[in-house]
């Protein structure tokens, strides 16, 4: 598929989401896990006051912020004109980066469309398979990049104690939490077994109790040859279940694993 630009749906307004991996964009602001920012492959240094301007904006992205909230969100509004300091920060940035990574008006301010914000690129996916229902063709059409993606939590190295960020750190979590249970199903429905694996791997490492997970995970083992390797994890569900929770498996789970020696 052709990168950039939308492919539309069958039956549906909706466009796909750029598939190219974020990761080898020339200008890429990363949140997740952690801030970073990267100019053609190259790891830029940003200091702490303007990296909490870039990290709110991009957050907003590709939404505009009026310059009295970044200003009051990160707390610019201490001594001397804050408008003049948040000019400052944005010139430091573009010194900095070598490019320009926020533009603007008198009035609001937000990061250039020049730049991709990881982010933003797998919450797109994520309310474009939400919209559809996780229909086939846009499962097939989910890039390896996405499962990875949703695998990190949201600025999780943030050293300030700013209001903004908790509710959307909360957000983020749900929505990548719920899509991977979801994608991990339906990847597998597909076809996609190793897809599947990775992602019902990842959901396991952040949610070892969801039993969901556990089965997509043995299912795709299965699918994939791998029936040894099925019975092992399949063992170690039901050693985890009765720790934890003094239960067993459910019935859809044994039933995997009987399927093995029919």
């Amino acid at each position: 598929m052709d990168s950039d630009r939308g492919e539309s749906i069958v039956g549906n307004e909706s466009t796909m989401p750029r598939d190219d991996d974020p990761a080898y964009a020339p200008k890429l602001l990363r949140l997740l896990p952690v801030f970073s920012c990267t100019h053609n492959g190259v790891r830029r240094t940003v200091a702490p006051l303007p990296e909490r301007v870039l990290s709110y904006l991009a957050v907003a992205y590709p939404t505009w912020v009026s310059r009295d909230a970044v200003i009051e969100a990160c707390q610019l509004d201490g001594t001397g004109d804050p408008r003049a300091r948040l000019r400052q920060i944005c010139w430091l940035l573009r010194s900095r980066l070598g490019f320009d990574p926020i533009v603007g008006d008198r009035q609001r301010i937000g990061i250039s469309p020049t730049c991709r914000v990881d982010h933003h690129a797998a919450q797109q996916w994520c309310q474009l398979l939400l919209d559809q229902g996780y229909a086939e063709p846009v499962v097939r059409a989910v890039p390896n990049w996405l499962v990875p993606a949703l695998s990190h939590p949201l600025l999780v190295d943030w050293s300030w104690d700013d209001a903004w960020l908790q509710p959307v750190q909360s957000r983020w979590d749900v929505l990548r939490r719920e899509t991977m249970d979801r994608l991990s199903g339906s990847l597998l429905a597909s076809g996609r077994h190793q897809q599947a694996l990775i992602c019902a791997h990842a959901l396991i490492q952040q949610d070892p109790l969801r039993e969901t997970a556990w089965e997509v995970l043995i299912e795709a083992l299965i699918r994939s040859g791998q029936r040894g390797e099925a019975r092992a994890q399949f063992d170690r569900l039901t050693s985890m279940l009765s720790a934890e929770l003094g239960v067993d498996p459910s019935d859809s789970a044994h039933r995997l694993i009987a399927d093995l020696y029919r």
